[in-house]
């Protein structure tokens, strides 16, 4: 794609999130909004006036505004069950890809977005913008310089602070359209950045458990929560605690609510034989002339979102790889997946299986990736 050329985006979805992609899209001189796709005509028509793309370029159905618009990209702001599908579409139609996190509702449903852009050559992003948070960018820096020694354990979650923090939206508690609960909407953060920040180790088993303590509470709904929710149609997990063995020997634990009668769950934090660090803020835990130390790390301000988009949108404009690569997700479902699955046996350890496609991606620090 010549330098010259705007990127032509197009929406599946226009729900909130969609809003947020558009704003940072609208920020690239070489980017043009140019269709959307909503099941809902009149949110589709009412997006389409907010950010300017025609009348007549608002389709109920993806597939027709794929067929019929010469799209570069599109993002894809759906329902977690309804990430797939529409993902595979796209890609197979030579329309490059910014699907929302989590990649999908299944580990398979991953692997076949991932063998369709590699089939495609399309790049494929999922959204997950703390990957371009400054701390984490930091966090992951410091512990492949080797700072941890051989890490043993540690503890992940993404918002660890939401006593009452259920989204309001049948779209996320609902099985039909979210596929799981805070695992797979708050827990995907945890386990990416767990695995980012650790270069990626291998997990051999896995245990979870899966609770819904709040959600069918209708005394549940207080002042101060996010809103009301419908606790009859309430079908998912409100709190998740998981513990995952890795091949070394070391233990991640994540835990992860939507509501609890708690005011938090604790910072994340990364242990080794040689130093530690803690995030939130970031810290740095080791020993040094003869004392213990603790420094606490000085970060850039960035906005991660206009990273998330704006390196995506130079991927596909200058040819370059996906600034997330894909199998990386994958293993993180099948992480996902293998929860749910010792949940669904009372907690007795799974052990993780994952296809060989994601393999290469393993122990990147210890290959001096």
């Amino acid at each position: 794609m010549g330098l010259s050329t705007k990127v032509k985006v197009g929406f599946i979805g226009a729900g909130g999130i969609a809003n947020v992609h558009a704003r940072y899209y609208k920020e690239l001189p070489n980017v043009e909004l140019v269709g959307v796709a909503e099941i809902v005509k009149e949110r589709g028509l009412e997006f389409a006036k907010r950010w300017n793309i025609p009348q007549e370029n608002v389709f109920v159905d993806y597939r027709e505004m794929i067929d019929k618009l010469n799209l570069d990209a599109v993002s894809i702001t759906t329902p977690h069950r309804l990430h797939a599908e529409p993902t595979i579409y796209a890609l197979k139609h030579g329309v490059n890809v910014l699907v929302e996190k989590p990649m999908a509702s299944t580990a398979n449903e991953g692997l076949e977005m991932y063998k369709a852009a590699v089939s495609s050559g399309k790049v494929l992003e999922v959204g997950f913008q703390n990957r371009f948070e400054a701390q984490i960018i930091a966090a992951k820096r410091i512990v492949s310089s080797g700072l941890l020694g051989e890490f043993y354990y540690g503890e992940t979650l993404a918002d660890g602070k939401r006593r009452r923090g259920i989204p309001t939206t049948p779209t996320f508690y609902t099985k039909e359209m979210a596929g799981g609960g805070v695992l797979l909407d708050l827990g995907c953060y945890a386990i990416d950045n767990a695995m980012n920040i650790l270069g990626f180790p291998e997990v051999e088993r896995i245990s979870g458990h899966v609770f819904t303590g709040i959600g069918r509470s209708k005394d549940a709904i207080v002042e101060g929560s996010w809103g009301a929710w419908d606790t009859e149609r309430f079908e998912v997990e409100d709190f998740v605690v998981a513990k995952i063995i890795l091949k070394n020997g070391g233990v991640l634990i994540l835990k992860e609510a939507w509501a609890m009668h708690n005011n938090e769950l604790g910072r994340p934090f990364y242990m080794g034989t040689r130093g530690g660090i803690k995030l939130n803020p970031l810290e740095v835990y080791r020993d040094e002339w003869g004392h213990m130390t603790t420094t606490t790390v000085q970060l850039p301000n960035r906005d991660p979102w206009r990273d998330k988009v704006g390196k995506f949108i130079d991927a596909v404009a200058n040819g370059k790889p996906s600034p997330i690569d894909p199998r990386e997700n994958v293993y993180e479902q099948f992480i996902l997946e293998t929860i749910y699955e010792s949940a669904r046996q009372g907690g007795t350890e799974v052990k993780l299986t994952i296809p060989d496609e994601v393999k290469p991606i393993l122990n990147q620090y210890a290959k001096g990736a």
